[in-house]
């Protein structure tokens, strides 16, 4: 939720990792045989599986009442943010950002931090006190939980964790437990099973239905196994993915093993959020993609290409009996232009003003059940996309 790490398809991609009237879409839970429209592909679909739809946020930006607004109408009702809960001004902001998107409807889920995250000061320590490490986590983890019980039930365990520097065996595919065995392995499992008896601990005391959410990546599902292994407590997984238009059904795609990630998901038994989604052909002709760079601009091939692979990996999630998805988050929820591809261009909308959509925004509403202006449904009925 940082900065994007790769395309989490590594050997599949050239990278070495990889206000107007408006139509209201009937959401998909309330959806049986009932359609969004007669679209250009003369396609229906069957009965729909109950996803909640949202989008990351990071901080929430400057205009976080401008933000909800924007939102609520499209149903993309729930946020991921970063919590940075022990510093002050931060947390100030961000409750201030949270009980504004409440009074729209809008619920947050956090992906919380340490000293020992991406990035921070002991991310690498891995020569320490195992026991030290631990505590810390726990003593770091607990007040930030405190602090922002009564605003949200979600809370993630840092964020990417699978993908930290030295994490696995070199040259290992994450699927197993033992690629986890490593000194930041280790390193990394005290730190998750610090942060997550914090939150349990809190849970009892408060007698609120906090939840803990761990997160995996591309194939690493041994990640998952290995925190298990050492006494990391979770109750939901997140998952980050980015597919491409012509990559397997995400219930079948044998690249990931037997019935694809959600197959290998499921053997957890546990809810599953896939907590950042978007099209993999994003990443095309990054720093790590050469070639033909996408365009991010609609009617151009690579862009419209991302546009069919959101759609077709949406009705896949939405479709698929394999997995308890219980939530879909998208990433992000503007383009961050300040920063190099692909970052730069991962957004539901152009601007941090919120005045200049994407067609996949229009596609995001359309399966979340939120409003389309006439205009935005015909860009989706123009490309037999959406709902339908």
């Amino acid at each position: 939720m940082n900065a994007r790490q790769n395309p989490f398809f590594p050997d599949r991609l050239v990278s070495k990792n990889q206000t107007p009237v408006s139509f209201k879409v009937k959401p998909w839970h309330a959806i049986a045989l009932v359609v969004f429209s007669i679209l250009s592909s003369g396609e229906a679909v069957g009965a729909p599986h109950a996803i909640e739809w949202g989008v990351n946020v990071h901080g929430g930006g400057s205009n976080p009442q401008n933000l909800a607004n924007k939102l609520a109408p499209r149903n993309l009702k729930f946020v991921r943010m970063d919590l940075y809960g022990n510093d002050s001004l931060y947390l100030t902001k961000f409750r201030n950002t949270v009980e504004i998107l409440k009074t729209k409807n809008i619920k947050a889920q956090a992906a919380v931090y340490t000293i020992f995250s991406n990035g921070q000061s002991r991310m690498q320590d891995s020569s320490a006190d195992l026991a030290e490490v631990e505590q810390t986590a726990y003593n770091e983890t607990k007040p930030q939980i405190e602090k922002t019980k009564d605003l949200m039930q979600d809370y993630e365990l840092q964020n990417e964790v699978s993908l930290y520097p030295n994490i696995k065996v070199p040259g290992s595919s994450g699927q197993k437990a033992s690629d986890y065995d490593v000194p930041c392995g280790r390193l990394q499992a005290a730190v998750l099973r610090g942060m997550s008896k914090a939150i349990v601990e809190v849970r009892k005391s408060s007698h609120l239905p906090l939840r803990i959410i761990l997160g995996t990546t591309d194939r690493s599902f041994g990640f998952l196994s290995y925190m298990q292994q050492h006494g990391v407590v979770f109750d939901v997984i997140g998952y980050h993915i980015y597919p491409k238009e012509n990559h397997d059904p995400l219930d079948q795609d044998p690249w990931f093993g037997a019935g694809g990630p959600l197959g290998q998901l499921a053997k957890f038994n546990k809810p599953i959020h896939i907590n950042e989604f978007n099209c993999g052909e994003i990443y095309l002709g990054d720093a790590e993609n050469p070639g033909p760079d996408y365009e991010n601009q609609p009617g151009k091939p690579l862009t419209e290409a991302g546009f069919r692979c959101l759609d077709k990996h949406l009705k896949e999630i939405v479709h698929q009996t394999a997995a308890n998805i219980e939530a879909v988050y998208f990433y992000e929820i503007w383009d961050e232009t300040k920063k190099k591809s692909p970052e730069n261009r991962f957004g539901l909308f152009y601007d941090n003003s919120l005045l200049h959509p994407k067609i996949s925004l229009f596609i995001a509403t359309s399966f979340a059940g939120g409003d389309l202006s006439p205009a935005e449904k015909d860009e989706l009925i123009k490309r037999g996309l959406g709902c339908n």
